[in-house]
């Protein structure tokens, strides 16, 4: 097999890359693992045809495991099922219920108050839909139309008569109504929790089991909306199974603006590289995405709605990566006269080992999310280390590629021939001649100063989330105008903290069970008066027997202290009322019980109020009785609990383990305890102003926000890489340290540049396409990282460069590399104007 070089002269292609070969290389590219595998390169040059095509057939055929994919919002995924209060949960929820999946659901008269028959008649209705249910517990559901809905009245001769509020039967008469109204008004377990305060709405609670999907609960939720709203009735519904459901329903619209954002970055890569530039990085993009999804369907694993937004991240990576590969191979094709084998070839050879080690370290940082006891976490741990791994294959696929493109044969030059490629370079090549220049000082300063703000700024960033309702809708979303008007007119709501008691069989009927309860209740009610609503137990059917045994006296609406008076009651109630009405609070065994206690919110702040004053109850107060304990905690608020220990820990550890990795694998790779650090400086200094930023718009670090900053912490990791990479190289051919900065920074450094545009601009769309605040305000958390990661690296990296000089990058002296530096520096020489 021969072609054509030049004029006419033919050789065998063999004999024509053994003499590629022997072209010097830069003492980076001259390690043991690359001389291994120059043959490797050598035999994917000869058979570039032959390889594009087994690739392109391997990748589809395994990246139709795509189809296999599963997303939704799993509960089992969100959670870390590890933590005591969690493992609590578990326990109990075979009897209570886990109090996790909890939904409020109102019905509000748009006119008057409820007490009135087609009112009523309405509530009934959705009552007993709600409660045949097989998605929803049975015994959980409530509300004033449940039979397990009581009131107790004296029928005299010192006979009293336990009743369902409105069930059979549902009112008829105006004497009947107002009694029902009065039963209500007078009773503190109806009023203001089953009944607003003012007596124009009604609240029916219920629980989902953990098992049914998000989207499933959603569905039905939602019917009810559909079919209870009309003219004179509205419907409210707020709990965490509502709040996952939304997110769900936006899965195809967070799909639209993925797409559209990959639009966009198609076009800006266009007008930076050209279409030949452009469409490299993008067949490469397509085909590790490809291995990606298809490695996900593969395994089963399930991809979470809330990860869609870190496949862009995925796809800024692979593009940054490609974009520099496809970047040196158009010097390369400049200049070796147009020659796309020779291109292909020297370009493997110089941009293997950076491309690999990048990738190489990515992976390694990501793996440092296997730490979070959380599942959705350790999901994306494994599908980024995955896709990370794939990056490698840029420095030998993406010059194959780009052989086969039409790249315009300029000889000696590297011009871009892009619209705006000539700004864009003379953009990179001020900044940086300005840093190395006698602004230097002034840069360094201005560096460390950012940086001690951001650091300071980014310490008040808060665990958990920091608004009312959801945080990853916007305020005036019907969700959380919901949790508005719920809160408004009720003393209850769907964020609750439950306290258990267990113990002995029959231990439960020991005073001391309730009448902690209670002073428990009266603690956290006098600690938190701003953000306790109620509560609800077993105590409020005992005092309401009590006060009427004492013929309605309000002075008897209490606990019994003795123990006989305290076992008639409860044993008058349990047979009375029926285990409906008990179930709730005491099991059949009388060795456990609960009391929730509702609040107003599960923001940052409130949640750590609420877990110190709960504590601080115990500090005071016996947490064993004489045959059992109390353990906390339950419920919507012992979940975010457990949730804010776990993200507090996690993002601690995995910031450490994510810098650690990066340092320890650039050490390696530069061989260099200074190469390392210079690495991570920049990287935690970008870190630091994004954290910043989210301290400034009060974004807290949730369950939805750390995946995504977690995978951000090493997003400009690849700039620094190139860049040191480019500068090693041409150190090795010109006279001086400034000169080989400035000169990476032409090559790399427009690539750095050209990337971050392409990744920065989409991603500043989501603010305007997103109906989801999360997504926008990631998108926005992203481009930060990007913007700060791509002025650094052409700042504060030549900046360190040039005032360390490294010995990683100066011991390499032009004639060790090559012996006629003259000619190398004028072959080499790029215009990028």
């Amino acid at each position: 097999m021969t072609r054509l070089l030049s004029d006419g002269d033919r050789r065998p292609v063999s004999s024509y890359i053994d003499n590629i070969i022997d072209t010097p290389m830069t003492p980076l590219q001259s390690t043991f693992i690359l001389n291994k595998l120059r043959g490797l390169f050598k035999l994917l040059t000869l058979h570039r045809r032959g390889v594009l095509v087994f690739v392109l057939i391997g990748t589809v055929a395994f990246a139709s495991g795509a189809t296999k994919i599963q997303s939704s919002l799993v509960l089992a995924e969100l959670v870390p099922y590890g933590h005591e209060y969690l493992q609590l949960q578990a326990t109990m929820a075979q009897v209570f219920g886990s109090g996790m999946s909890g939904v409020a659901i109102v019905l509000k008269s748009r006119q008057g108050n409820i007490f009135n028959t087609a009112f009523l008649t309405k509530l009934k209705r959705l009552t007993e839909e709600v409660t045949l249910w097989n998605e929803a517990y049975r015994s959980l559901t409530i509300s004033l139309a449940s039979p397990s809905v009581k009131v107790i009245n004296a029928l005299g001769k010192g006979e009293i008569a336990v009743e369902s509020l409105m069930w059979p039967r549902l009112p008829q008469t105006r004497e009947d109504l107002a009694r029902l109204k009065q039963n209500v008004f007078s009773s503190p377990a109806y009023h203001g929790s089953l009944v607003s305060k003012d007596g124009t709405a009604a609240l029916l609670f219920t629980e989902f089991k953990d098992t049914v999907p998000y989207d499933k609960a959603f569905s039905l939720l939602r019917r009810l909306t559909t079919e209870y709203t009309d003219a004179n009735t509205s419907v409210h519904i707020v709990g965490y199974p509502m709040m996952m459901g939304w997110i769900t329903s936006y899965q195809h619209q967070i799909l639209t603006v993925l797409a559209a954002g990959l639009g966009l970055l198609v076009l800006i890569l266009f007008l930076v590289m050209g279409w030949p530039g452009m469409l490299a990085p993008l067949v490469f993009g397509l085909m590790s995405t490809g291995l990606a999804l298809g490695f996900v369907g593969w395994i089963q694993i399930n991809l979470s709605p809330l990860s869609y937004v870190l496949a862009f991240l995925a796809v800024a990576r692979l593009v940054s990566h490609s974009t520099q590969v496809t970047n040196r191979y158009r010097e390369e094709f400049s200049r070796r006269g147009g020659d796309p084998q020779e291109a292909c070839y020297q370009t493997m050879r110089v941009m293997f080992v950076p491309c690999g080690a990048g990738a190489v370290i990515d992976a390694a940082g990501f793996l440092a999310l296997l730490v979070a006891q959380i599942g959705l976490i350790k999901q994306v741990a494994v599908i980024m280390v995955f896709w990370m791994l794939t990056v490698a294959l840029a420095g030998l696929l993406t010059p194959i590629i780009c052989s086969y493109l039409p790249f315009p044969r300029n000889r000696g030059t590297g011009r871009l021939n892009a619209p705006i490629a000539s700004w864009l370079a003379r953009l990179c090549t001020s900044l940086a001649g300005i840093t190395l220049g006698p602004a230097r000082n002034i840069v360094l300063a201005l560096a460390v100063a950012v940086l001690g703000v951001a650091a300071w700024q980014a310490t008040k960033v808060s665990i958990g989330d920091t608004t009312p309702g959801s945080p990853l809708l916007w305020p005036d979303h019907g969700y959380n105008q919901d949790q508005v008007i719920i809160n408004r007119l009720f003393d209850a709501s769907s964020e609750n903290l439950v306290l258990y008691y267990e113990g002995a069989p029959g231990s439960v009927y020991d005073p001391a069970v309730l009448h902690t309860f209670e002073a428990f209740d009266r603690h956290m009610q006098t600690t938190l008066p701003d953000v306790y609503k109620s509560s609800s137990s077993i105590i409020d059917l005992v005092k309401m027997v009590n006060e009427v045994l004492h013929d309605g006296d309000k002075l008897w609406r209490q606990v019994p202290r003795e123990q006989q008076l305290l076992n008639s009651i409860l044993g008058y109630v349990r047979h009375s009322s029926g285990r409906a009405a008990t179930s709730r609070f005491i099991d059949t065994n009388m060795e456990q019980s609960q009391i929730t206690l509702f609040f107003t919110d599960h923001t940052s702040n409130n949640l750590g109020r609420i877990k110190y004053a709960a504590y601080d109850f115990f500090k005071i107060h016996p947490k064993h009785t004489a045959q059992g304990e109390f353990k906390l905690a339950g419920g919507r608020v012992g979940l975010e609990l457990a949730l804010n220990d776990e993200i507090k820990w996690a993002q601690i550890t995995i910031d450490s383990l994510v810098f650690g990795s990066i340092f320890l694998m650039g050490t390696v790779f530069l061989w260099s305890f200074t190469g390392g650090l210079m690495l991570t400086i920049p990287l935690v200094l970008a870190n630091l102003i994004a954290f910043a930023y989210m301290a400034g718009a009060n974004i807290g670090l949730s369950i939805n926000t750390l995946p995504v900053v977690a995978v951000g912490a090493g997003v400009g990791l690849d700039f620094g890489l190139y860049i040191y990479s480019r500068c090693i190289e041409e150190y090795s051919r010109r006279a001086g340290l400034r000169e080989a900065i400035l000169a990476s920074i032409r090559t790399s450094g427009v690539a750095v540049a050209a990337t971050g545009l392409t990744m920065i601009v989409p991603m500043m769309v989501w603010c305007f396409l997103s109906d989801l605040k999360f997504q926008a305000q990631m998108g926005i958390f992203l481009s930060l990282v990007l913007t700060a990661n791509v002025i650094l690296a052409l700042t504060l990296h030549p900046l360190l460069i040039y005032i360390i000089s490294p010995n990683f990058i100066t011991n390499h002296r032009a004639e060790e590399c090559c012996g006629d530096k003259t000619k190398w520096q004028e072959n080499s020489e790029l215009t990028l104007s």
